[in-house]
């Protein structure tokens, strides 16, 4: 009989079961196996999950940024247009080509694209300003220097903190934990013999909502991986009671 290289009929199959599952072994018995399976299926799901939920805020921020640079572009194009228009070139009348007549619509368009920039800029404006006021309000004129030394403790830029100041400006206060309200002057400190540090703890489970808010208020520390795993922690212990807020818009 004519041996062939490439014919594995005679190999022998490996029992993946026995080598993993056993006294001594990796998995003590079959269920431990299955549950090892379904909590590994159960992380990768939420690490899926959580880079969706990334890759759709990218996008939408890439989108504002290519509004913008077509936006400039189409009024290039206009203002070319109208510069060749004006010169008319030294021949005979015969020779002389009209400049074409623009498009209603594309004047139209153009027009409402320059409003709507307009108004960007103005909302954004304002929102800057209003972000200045409440650090002045907590810090004093001179709130860059507080300011840059959180923004170095969150491991932020400068040119990130700036556009969230414009664009989302309760984001800004809340990520860099200037959101909280002043405190009440009329406290009163407990007595010295009372126990030092006590307060009451409201218990909150970590639902998906609850990790959303962790990424507005904290980014840093929601994109740290230690905080993927205990997502997935979450979501197996809490099991439907973790779905809540949007958490099905990624399906």
């Amino acid at each position: 009989m004519t041996e062939n290289l490439l014919d594995n009929s005679n190999q022998e199959i490996k029992d993946y079961l026995s080598e993993y599952v056993g006294e001594g072994k990796k998995f003590k018995d079959a269920e431990t196996l299955a549950k090892a399976k379904y909590d590994s299926d159960q992380y990768i799901k939420t690490l899926e999950r959580q880079k969706d939920e990334l890759r759709e805020d990218y996008l939408k921020m890439r989108e504002e940024s290519m509004s913008q640079a077509k936006l400039k572009e189409l009024i290039d194009q206009l203002e070319a247009k109208q510069k060749s228009s004006t010169i008319t070139p030294n021949v005979p009348d015969m020779d002389v080509q009209k400049p074409q007549p623009f498009d209603p619509k594309e004047i139209e368009g153009l027009v409402s694209k320059s409003i709507q920039a307009h108004e960007m800029t103005k909302t954004q404006e304002q929102n800057f300003n209003f972000v200045k006021s409440k650090l002045k309000e907590k810090f004093g004129d001179n709130y860059q220097a507080p300011l840059k030394q959180q923004i170095d403790n969150l491991g932020l830029t400068e040119d990130y903190v700036n556009e969230m100041a414009r664009k989302f400006p309760n984001a800004f206060l809340k990520t860099l934990g200037y959101d909280a309200p002043a405190p009440d002057n009329k406290f009163q400190a407990p007595p010295r013999s009372e126990v030092a540090g006590f307060a009451p703890v409201v218990q909150q489970d970590r639902t998906w909502a609850w990790y959303q808010n962790l990424k507005k208020t904290d980014p840093k520390t929601y994109l740290d991986p230690k905080t993927s795993v205990q997502m997935h922690n979450d979501a197996i212990r809490l099991g439907e009671r973790f779905k809540d807020g949007d958490y099905n818009a990624f399906d």
